[in-house]
Parts: C-alpha cells; sequence; structure tokens
C-alpha cells in the first residue's frame, strides 16, 4: 500500500482551515512543519519558529483571549507570507520505497521457566508507513520489536532494510537510520535542552546545526516551556516527549516505539498520535514506524497496517479494509441504561447474537442494514443509548476467543 504525501498547497489549506477554527496548536505545529519541509527563507522559519514558542508559553502562562486573538492576528500573517512566498519542490525519493523487509523470521526462548515461540512473521515497512502492533501482553510484541530493532537476533526467517535501492549490509549501519524508544526508558542527567542536544551530538551534528535541530525540536514538539527542566521534574507523558525528541533531532528513517500511549492521558494520546501522523507525513524527511499499544482504536486511526499477536502468532497481518473479509457477519459494541435481558427483548427480531462484556455488550449483527435498524430501535426505544461503534473492520474483535 503506497501512500500519498501532503503537498504544499494541501499543507496551506490544512492551515488555514486550523486558522478559521482558532485551533492554535494545529496552526502553530503545521506552520512550522511547512516553513521548515519546504525550505522557506531564513525569515519566515524564524517567524514561524517564534511563534510556535509564543504560543507554547501562551499556553503554559494561561494567557487571556486578548493574547490569543494577537496570536491569531500573527498566524494570518504568517499564512500570507506561506502563501506569497510558494516553494517549487520536488518529492525526495519513491513514495512506494521500501525501507524494511521481514521473511519468516521467528524467536524461540527456552528457560526452565518455560518457552516462548514468535511464530514466523512477514512485514514489508515502506517508506512514510506506519504498523501498528496490538495483542494482549506476554504474545510476542515487545520480542518482535526488539527483533527488528538489532537488539535480539531471530532464531531464523531474514531480515533486511534498505536505503534506496541499495541494501544496508551491516547493523552498524543499521542502526544509523533506525531508532528503537522502549517502554521504560533510563534516567537521563541534565535538561532537557541537553539531553536533546547530546542525542544530535552522538550522531555527529554539532556546532550552529546542533544548535538549529536541537531548538526546532523543542519547540515542534511542545517542549518549549520545559527545556530547562531536568528529569524529576517532568511527568511520564513528558518524559517520552523528550526521548522522541531527542530521537527525531538526528532524522532516523525508522522509528520504533513500544508502549508510547501508556502513561499518557487522552489529551496527551491524541496529540501524540497526531505529531506521528504528521511525521510520517513528512515532505521532507518522513519517517517510517513501527508501534504498539494496547489503545487499538487510537492505533488504528493513524496506522497504515496493523499485526495482531495472539500466543506469538499473527492471526491478522494487512490493511485494517482486509478485516471485513473475516467473517460473515458484522460486530457492534455498545452500551447504555438497560440490562442483558432487556437488550434481548428489545432486540428480538433481530438475528444477532449478544455478548455481555466488562464494558457493555458486543453484538454480532448479519449485515449492515441491521447495523442501522437496530441502532434507530435503540434511538427510539425508552433506554439511553451512551455508546455505540462498529468494530467491523477493527482489531478490537480479534481479542474474542472466536480467533
Amino acid at each position: 500500500m503506497s501512500l500519498t504525501f501532503i503537498s504544499q498547497q494541501e499543507r496551506i489549506n490544512e492551515i488555514s482551515l486550523a486558522l478559521s477554527n482558532q485551533d492554535l496548536n494545529r496552526v502553530s505545529r503545521r506552520s512550522l512543519d511547512l516553513a521548515y519541509e519546504f525550505d522557506y527563507n531564513k525569515d519566515i522559519r524564524q517567524k514561524a519558529l517564534r511563534l510556535r514558542a509564543s504560543y507554547n508559553s501562551s499556553k503554559e502562562l494561561g494567557k487571556s483571549g486578548n493574547d490569543n486573538i494577537e496570536l491569531l492576528d500573527s498566524f494570518s500573517d504568517l499564512l500570507q507570507d506561506l502563501i506569497s512566498k510558494e516553494k517549487e519542490v520536488t518529492l525526495n525519493g519513491d513514495l512506494e520505497e521500501v525501507i524494511c523487509e521481514a521473511k519468516q523470521i521467528s524467536k524461540v526462548y527456552t528457560s526452565i521457566r518455560g518457552s516462548f515461540t514468535l511464530a514466523p512473521i512477514d512485514l514489508i515497512l515502506e517508506r512514510g508507513k506506519i504498523v501498528g502492533l496490538v495483542g494482549e501482553n506476554g504474545n510476542g510484541k515487545t520480542t518482535l520489536l526488539r527483533v527488528l530493532c538489532g537488539e535480539i537476533s531471530s532464531s531464523s526467517g531474514g531480515l533486511n532494510f534498505y536505503e534506496g535501492e541499495r541494501k544496508i549490509d551491516t547493523w552498524e549501519e543499521i542502526k544509523e537510520n533506525v531508532a528503537f524508544i522502549p517502554q521504560r526508558t533510563d534516567r537521563w542527567w541534565g535538561t532537557v535542552e541537553e539531553q536533546i542536544s547530546f542525542g544530535a551530538s552522538i550522531k555527529g551534528i554539532y556546532g550552529k546545526e546542533n544548535d538549529e535541530k536541537t531548538n526546532f525540536i523543542i519547540h515542534r514538539l511542545g517542549l518549549t516551556n520545559f527545556r530547562f527542566h531536568s528529569w524529576s521534574q517532568l511527568s511520564s507523558g513528558y518524559k517520552l516527549r523528550v526521548e522522541i525528541a531527542k530521537t527525531l533531532v538526528w532524522e532516523p528513517r525508522v522509528l520504533i516505539l513500544d508502549e508510547p500511549l501508556a502513561n499518557l492521558d487522552l489529551l496527551a494520546q491524541e496529540l501524540l498520535l497526531q505529531d506521528l501522523k504528521d511525521l510520517a507525513n513528512s515532505w521532507k524527511q518522513p519517517v517510517s514506524m513501527i508501534l504498539t499499544s494496547q489503545q487499538l482504536h487510537e492505533v488504528e486511526t493513524i496506522a497504515d497496517q496493523i499485526i495482531f499477536l495472539k500466543n506469538g502468532k499473527a492471526i491478522f497481518n494487512g490493511g485494517l479494509d482486509k478485516l471485513k473479509n473475516q467473517d460473515s457477519f458484522f460486530t457492534v459494541e455498545l452500551n447504555g441504561s438497560f440490562s442483558y435481558d432487556e437488550l434481548d427483548t428489545l432486540l428480538d427480531s433481530f438475528s444477532v447474537k449478544i455478548e455481555k462484556t466488562a464494558s457493555g455488550f458486543t453484538l454480532n449483527v448479519p449485515n449492515v442494514k441491521s447495523i442501522k435498524e437496530l441502532q434507530m430501535k435503540l434511538i427510539n426505544s425508552d433506554f439511553e443509548l451512551s455508546y455505540f461503534r462498529n468494530i467491523t473492520n477493527s482489531t478490537k474483535k480479534l481479542f474474542s476467543d472466536k480467533y
């Protein structure tokens, strides 16, 4: 599955729409992306960077509506600069470029405590593509990530990385292109800014270039107000952002993240997922990603491919559109002010199978028409319907014992 990267005009339209909705967070991030990705002149880049920093600071200080109006006016002026000085840019590379190819890789652990087998898995990671790795704990997700990033060797199969048509032959060179952020990261010392600058320097980025890249990534990832903070002064969510910033500052081609959403609140999850999607769709430096998560719906909103692991086996591997071909029925989950018996009575005329879950009910429905009809039946009843979602094309249904 190849990707369509967002063009310059589409970026401008996106910023204009966000501006009309006074979404300053989105405006500030995407204006900065546009100014840097399309190599606008230094004055415009600095203006975009300054306004992003101003937005970050105003959010932290809780400034008034009048201050936001001033920022809106400033971003409107910046948008006009971006429009008036459009850049002719050629996409760097092939949209369908293969970055990583795994063929039947597996891993077998054997110890006095027992054994675990990660069954053979195939994976093709294309440029700017996001692969979501999901499944219950203890089913092999982290093991697969560690094989892909070279932390452990596979028991069998082949794993290849490419730069264009050239095969990368050594793990030393692969490490220069692949970054891995584990769920639990080591404590670091110094300030946020010093850590990010150090992350760039160990990859050979020094001097003025180091300063510029560090400054950009600090503002872009919303770390403006935390640049002089230490480890102990940061929440778990901002510690994760620092780890991502330390990685992105040297522009890896592949980013592998183990449970990045685990310790984030809902808003922080949404912002991080937006950033990951934007980074993958970067025009100048698209980042291919593999990430694991228990937050199925959130991962599915950004992933181009899902691998579902169960007991070490990939019981699903592909785009979400393929899920609808897994069964002859459709699956819905819902909740509301009704009991199991009341729901069964209400939907007696529908050929559905009802399963009680901890958070509500799961229904197996024969066709799409029935889904619409039973939804209207629930809405028009005396019961309060608080949640209704068609999960036919979601990996969530793969958690059932049926699979």
